[in-house]
Parts: structure tokens; sequence; C-alpha cells
């Protein structure tokens, strides 16, 4: 007996029907439809993507369709995280030949400006995501040659960016559809220009006045034109630390000026003290000074009366020399008068004679009040009288 069993599905196994269903796109939505580009949101795989394809009148043109083919090449070469992902180019249904690509949930950055005011530091940001994303691209021989804000999609919290649409974007490698284009605005006076197109995102992101000199040399004429993104990089970050750099030298110049008056205030303060000082030591000194000035004064009055003195005493002692040398004169001239002296060198007479002249020169010892007269009266006129008798024979 053959036993009957209810059918049911075997796990783990996915029917074929059900593979080739879900390799189908659904739930299509227009998303843009502008020149000859068809772009329509699509599902499948349970995720979104987004189809890039053709307008029904242009599907059968080949160099449109050869426009999509370069397209492709070009940005499935591009593995950033700020540019748009390419996975394959397919023929989808009703749509055509198209490029199938990663959907990015947001808004343009057109769309952004427009939201409302916007910090400077996410418009910074902003701008450096968008360098970032150019600079990437171009590293790899790539020129997107329509860049402006309608291009570049933003996360709606602006954290992310994507960089899309590389329909007019060329390489070194290709050889074919070379025509300069671009959008009116964004394309630079010489021919497209992702550096001049840049130059004007980054004037509409209004991201300092500090950021105008890089701004305007984006947008300059060719010879004076920035050539290197990276370099326009550099001098972005070096424009937007400067004023923090400035503040940060005005600050240390405050911290300085006010340590510098701190010091001088009290070098100030020092100086005052030791003005004080000076000013107490000159007047001590000056109050030394004038009594060392009193006592060398009365020291030099002391000198001169001792000078004086000394000079009466000298004069009093030649007035006294004079007056005994005067007096000797007299007396010498008494005596020679009286002739004593011949008398007694030639007389040879008796002792009694020279008794008178002895007589003589004791009144004159007599009248004589001054010791020195009366020495010298003794000594030249009455010892020599002496010695002389003492010789004379007794008769």
């Amino acid at each position: 007996m053959t036993q009957v069993y209810d059918e049911e599905p075997t796990s783990g196994f996915v029917s074929p029907d059900d593979i080739l269903k879900a390799d189908r796109f659904t739930d299509f939505s227009t998303v843009s439809s502008r020149g000859y580009s068809l772009l329509t949101r699509a599902k499948r795989h349970g995720r979104w993507w987004m189809l890039k394809g053709l307008k029904e009148q242009y599907r059968q043109d080949t160099v449109f369709r050869a426009l999509l083919q370069k397209e492709y090449e070009i940005t499935s070469q591009l593995q950033h995280p700020m540019v748009v992902s390419v996975f394959s180019l397919e023929e989808v249904g009703e749509l055509g030949l198209c490029i199938v690509m990663e959907w990015v949930d947001g808004i343009t950055l057109k769309e952004w400006l427009t939201q409302g005011k916007h910090t400077k530091k996410q418009r910074r940001h902003v701008a450096d995501m968008l360098l970032d994303a150019l600079a990437y691209v171009h590293s790899r021989q790539t020129q997107h040659r329509d860049l402006k804000p309608s291009n570049i999609m933003l996360t709606h919290d602006g954290q992310h960016l994507k960089l899309i649409d590389f329909g007019l974007s060329d390489t070194e490698s290709h050889a074919i559809l070379k025509a300069p284009v671009g959008t009116e605005g964004y394309m630079a006076p010489d021919g497209p220009s992702d550096i001049y197109s840049l130059g004007c995102i980054l004037r509409e992101l209004h991201l300092g006045r500090s950021s105008c000199m890089v701004v305007r040399k984006c947008c300059a004429p060719l010879r004076c034109r920035y050539t290197d993104i990276p370099v326009i990089q550099r001098d972005l970050h070096r424009c937007w630390l400067w004023p923090r750099r400035l503040l940060l030298i005005i600050g240390l110049v405050i911290v300085l000026a006010s340590i510098f008056l701190l010091n001088l205030t009290h070098t100030q303060g020092e100086i005052r003290t030791v003005n004080d000082s000076l000013k107490v030591f000159k007047e001590e000194n000056k109050a030394k000074i004038l009594s060392e000035q009193e006592k060398t004064d009365s020291l030099q009055l002391q000198m001169n009366q001792i000078a004086d003195q000394r000079e009466s005493e000298k004069m009093a002692i030649q007035r006294r020399q004079d007056y005994i040398n005067e007096a000797k004169r007299k007396i010498d001239q008494q005596m020679q008068a009286y002739g004593i002296q011949q008398m007694m060198d030639t007389v040879r007479c008796q002792r009694n004679i020279t008794i008178p002249f002895l007589r003589i020169a004791d009144e004159l010892i007599r009248d004589t009040k001054d010791p020195e007269l009366i020495e010298y009266i003794q000594e030249h006129y009455r010892k020599p009288w002496l010695r002389r008798m003492s010789e004379l024979p007794f008769d």
C-alpha cells in the first residue's frame, strides 16, 4: 500500500521561477526627466535602485547609447564613499538600456542650500567632503565636466555627500564624445573646468570671508587658476585656521601683556621702594654730610686759630728778639761809652781800679729786669772783669 503525503515546500530551496521573478525590477517611479536622460527609481532584491536610461525618442540612437556606455565605463571605475556606486549596465524592460546604480536617499546640494540657514561648520564640512570626492575623481584621471549643486547629493542630515551624474564626464583613455559641455554659470569661459565649477560652488556655500581668496583663485583665468585639488584643500584649511590662530595669538598677546603689566606694576612698586630708600639714604647722608661739614668747619676754625696763635707767638718772639737785640745794643753802646773793654785790655793798674767797672755792671743788672739781658751782662761784662781781676797781680 502506497502512503500518500501532503505536498509541502522544500526547506532551503527557491524555485527558478522565484529567482527570475526576484531579478526583475518592480515599483517603477520616475524621479527626473531632463535632457536626454530618464531617472527612474525601482525595487529589486528588496532594495531600491536608481536606473539611468534614455528617453524613449533617444533609446535607439547610437550616439546617446554610446554616451550611456561611456558614462557606465567611467563611473564603474570609481569606487569611493562619496561617489555614487554603479553596479551594471543592462536592458530593463520598457526602459531599455539602463545604468543600475545605488539609490541615494537625500536631497541635492541646491535644495540643501535653500532649506534654511546652515552653520559655517556645516558648510565647511560639505566643502571638505566635496573636495575629497573631487580629489579622488581627478586622481583616477577623470573630469566630471558638469559639476554643479544639482549633481551633488546630500543625506538629509547633511553628514554624507555623493557626487552623481557623470553623463558628461571624460577621461584621457576615451577618444570619443570630446565636445566641450557644461552648465551655464558653472562652466569656465575657456571651457569645461572642474576647478572653476568648484570655485562657483564654494562661493555659493558662503564659507566665510577668509575663504574668498581661494574662491577667487579657483575662478581666475586659466593661467592663474589652481591646477590641483589637494592644494585647494590645503589653502582652504589654512584660511579656516587663520582666524583661530589670530585669536590664539591675540589671546597670547593679552596674557603676555597682562604678565608684563603685572611685572611692570610690581617693578614700579619696587622702583618706588628703592627711590624712597634712596631718598631716606640721601637725607641721612645729607645730615651726616652736614654734621661732617660742621666738624670740618670747626676743625678748620681751630686750625686757623692755632695758626693765628702761632703767628702771634712768632711775632711776639720776633718782637722780643728785636727788643733783646736792641737792649743788648744799648748795653754795648753804654759800655763802650765807658771804654771798659779798652781799659780791661790795657790796664796794668791795681786791683782796686776795676771796682767801679763792676759797680757799673751791677747797676745795669739791677736796672734790667729781663733774665736774658741779665745773663748777657753777666757773660759779656761782669764775668770777664772778674776773670781779669783774678789775673791782676796784688800790689
